[in-house]
């Protein structure tokens, strides 16, 4: 029974220019840069993982992330596939300060044996999946972009818009205001990323409420910190209070869910990895929490994986998945095409695995 023992591991770098820069009140960049992690078993079976690197929000770097792959990839060397519980337990402990790679390492082992067994991940968390729609992001720039970009992808039939506000308060109530122009039958989402204070979103909530604009969702709109500004605008706002930054760790959601300091959790493969995604779904739904799932700058890859996980387990409020939208080449190719313009996904399709392996790796 050798067929199932990991023979072989290596570290790619995956590249793809934006359709536009992807700008947020943190940072901006151009282009996709990410990490592959490829595990081979003896018998033949590949099994990818993404590590989104986001170096303007989590500090990881290409070079360190690559680094620590390659280190642990020793340690996985001759391990039996189908003990992949103890491999991401293993991982855990390795990666605690870089916590992309664990999800790479986490995704590409749960590939492997999900491939190896010729299920689907979904099934290893629930036993039916459901459809979901996804919202888009109306990044920072013009309010004519944000018009013009909302009804592009309106005709695409997206009917949740996501807006990033942060970095000038009245330019970004003009943003608002075009997107709701452009799409008057659509859900709003607003995200700060940390740019306001609690008195400057209730301001911002005010304002644009003027115009009959009453976002469904806020995503961290205080500094990650700013607990109590999150537990007051909770408890002000009827819209739900999404934690994203100040959700990094199981300990950082154990604290505001233990205080009602949120009514929302925003979870990120990327920050938890799979087995703290768990914990903290489990968490949240015990104390009537909503429930978002978010990602970095992503490929189809680690989206089909945050895919699998929140269809499969259920309990999801809002999807945040859109990044694949901004890549301006198909990275990725996959069974069959679960990424429509509409931003529907039914990843019941999926035979087995994740269902998307790099049609282009960069080395």
């Amino acid at each position: 029974m050798k067929e199932s023992i990991v023979k072989k591991v290596s570290v790619h770098t995956l590249k793809c220019p934006l359709i536009m820069p992807f700008t947020i009140s943190s940072g901006s960049h151009k282009e996709l840069e990410n990490l592959l992690l490829k595990i081979e078993l003896s018998d033949g079976t590949i099994g990818w993982g993404e590590a989104p690197i986001a170096s303007h929000i989590t500090g990881e770097t290409i070079e360190k992330s690559a680094k620590n792959l390659r280190d642990f990839s020793h340690k996985i060397i001759g391990a039996d596939i189908k003990n992949y519980l103890a491999l991401l337990v293993k991982a855990e402990e390795f990666f605690e300060k870089n916590r992309s790679s664990l999800f790479a390492v986490q995704t590409a082992v749960m590939d492997a044996f999900c491939r190896f067994m010729a299920i689907p991940l979904w099934k290893l968390y629930g036993n039916k999946v459901s459809l979901g729609s996804t919202d888009i992001t109306i990044v920072i720039g013009s309010e004519k972009d944000a018009f013009d970009f909302s009804l592009k992808m309106r005709a695409r039939g997206f009917k949740i818009f996501k807006i990033k506000v942060g970095i000038d308060f009245d330019e970004d109530i003009k943003r608002v205001i075009a997107v709701k122009k452009a799409v008057k039958d659509c859900s709003i989402y607003l995200d700060a990323n940390c740019a306001y204070s609690a008195k400057e979103t209730i301001s911002f909530i005010s304002e644009i409420k003027k115009y009959g604009i009453v976002p469904e969702v806020l995503e961290q709109p205080v500094k990650k910190e700013d607990y109590e500004g999150l537990a007051f605008l909770s408890k002000k706002l009827k819209t739900a209070v999404v934690a994203d930054e100040s959700a990094y760790s199981l300990d950082d959601v154990s604290h505001m869910l233990r205080k009602n300091g949120v009514s929302g959790i925003n979870i990120k493969m990327t920050k938890f990895g799979l087995l703290r995604a768990r914990e903290i779904r489990q968490l949240a739904m015990a104390k009537g929490v909503k429930l978002m799932i978010g990602q970095m700058m992503e490929s189809q890859l680690a989206t089909f994986a945050a895919l699998h996980f929140s269809m499969g387990s259920g309990g999801f409020d809002f999807l945040d998945l859109d990044t694949p939208y901004f890549l301006s080449a198909g990275v990725m190719s996959y069974d069959k095409k679960i990424i429509s313009s509409s931003g529907i996904y039914n990843i019941g399709l999926v035979k087995k695995g994740i269902g998307a392996v790099p049609a282009k790796v960069y080395k």
